[in-house]
């Protein structure tokens, strides 16, 4: 059985303002060795990469440091990421295809990713080469290296990084310290009075391209890469033209609806700038009623579903009434988001424009106040912009949206082409 571990190394940052950053999570924090302190994350040994790389990102971010996480599975995997005042700019993985075939020479074929540059210039080390061929060495089936643990030793000698690196929470629990780290050199931070929250930059809501943190709901294993948040009106307005053909049949009915109901359409919408390499096609129609107090919303979706492994169409319905302290809307769209402070939101299983709009108007008919007039069209694109800002403010700083390193953009990118 080989070696499993997970460990951080930072640059810069003292052992004290490690410990401080992780008060409260069970962890090791090395004093400094050759300028770096070293993290060994009890949680991280599960070897879970979507938090691994949460917790990269939040202590590199936070500490304004570069951060090389490094996971050893089995001695027959190393993978690492580097990240850069929280940003993710290089990733590296010694056999990509481990995991993904039965055939073994496939499954050793590699490695992938990493960029020799980009490491030594984050810790200072100037033997690019020499990084560069430890990277590039194939794994034992080739003829390169027979444990894994072996590249990572090399990795950090050569990088003048702490080569005690090279080892797990658990190991070191249990006594097992690895050659170079003297006995008790670290905090424990399980049990440290937790300290003012270090600012964390990635749920600062600033304009770019998210993804649906992983923590977001239960059913979550990944993150899931979105699109460019926040979505104004101008960001998303389109001609019909550029809407599909697939668009038109699958709302052609609830478009009649619609004006059967006395709204008439105000714009056209599609989301543009998406990374999520499932989504397939997408666009919408805004609404207003005669009244110029109701404003109406379908939007449509086409998805592939690797559970199944086809596509799939929805469509969705909406219905909103703003009020002084309150948005309130009707829909049969589902979010498994909690709700925004400010936004009442009653989801509907039903499919036609016509039932849901009934539900809505009796919900109206049951308050005394009545809802705002939006006497043009540029008081709703105001309107419809401040609602988009608020929810996206709130998801970002709830952790349920995160965004993306230029770094997962253009890999995501790829992706979708």
């Amino acid at each position: 059985m080989g070696n499993f571990y997970t460990s951080y190394t930072l640059r810069g940052p003292g052992q004290n303002a490690v410990a401080s950053a992780l008060a409260g999570r069970s962890a090791l924090v090395t004093s400094v060795h050759k300028g770096c302190v070293v993290v060994f994350d009890e949680e991280s040994d599960e070897q879970n990469d979507e938090i691994i790389a949460e917790l990269a990102s939040r202590l590199s971010g936070q500490l304004r440091c570069p951060l090389l996480v490094v996971m050893n599975h089995d001695d027959s995997i190393l993978w690492y990421q580097l990240y850069l005042s929280g940003e993710l700019v290089d990733e590296y993985n010694s056999a990509p295809g481990y995991f993904e075939t039965e055939d073994e020479e496939a499954a050793m074929a590699g490695p992938d990713g990493g960029d020799a540059e980009k490491l030594c210039a984050a810790f200072r080390s100037n033997a690019v080469k020499k990084v560069d061929k430890i990277l590039k060495e194939p794994s034992a089936a080739d003829g390169g290296y027979v444990f894994e643990i072996e590249r990572h030793t090399d990795l950090a000698s050569t990088l003048g990084v702490p080569e005690f690196g090279a080892s797990g929470f658990k190991q070191i629990s249990e006594g097992e310290l690895p050659g170079g780290l003297p006995e008790d050199d670290w905090i424990k931070t399980k049990d440290l009075p937790a300290s003012p929250p270090l600012e964390d930059v990635w749920r600062r809501p600033v304009p770019g391209y998210y993804k649906v943190s992983f923590r977001a709901h239960p059913k979550l294993t990944k993150s899931i890469p979105s699109a460019w948040m926040p979505s104004t009106w101008a960001d998303l307005e389109c001609p019909e033209s550029d809407l599909s053909e697939a668009f038109r049949m699958a709302t052609a009915r609830h478009r009649e609806k619609f004006k059967q109901l006395g709204f008439t359409e105000i714009g056209f919408k599609k989301l543009k700038r998406v990374l999520n390499p499932n989504t397939r096609d997408n666009g919408g129609i805004n609404f207003l009623d005669a009244s110029r107090r109701h404003f109406g919303q379908i939007v449509y979706n086409r998805s592939y579903r690797a559970s199944s492994q086809s596509e799939q169409e929805t469509v969705v319905i909406a219905f909103t009434a703003v009020f002084p302290n309150e948005v309130f809307s009707c829909t049969n769209h589902v979010d498994f988001l909690e709700p925004v402070p400010g936004q009442n939101v009653v989801r509907l299983t039903l499919v036609d424009a016509g039932n849901i709009h009934e539900q809505f108007i009796q919900h109206l008919q049951q308050r005394a106040d009545q809802p705002r007039h939006f006497p043009d069209l540029p008081s709703i694109q105001a309107w419809f912009d401040s609602n988009a800002l608020a929810t996206f403010e709130y998801r970002v700083r709830q952790g349920a949206w995160v965004r993306m390193s230029d770094f997962e953009v253009e890999k995501f990118r790829r992706e979708r082409k």
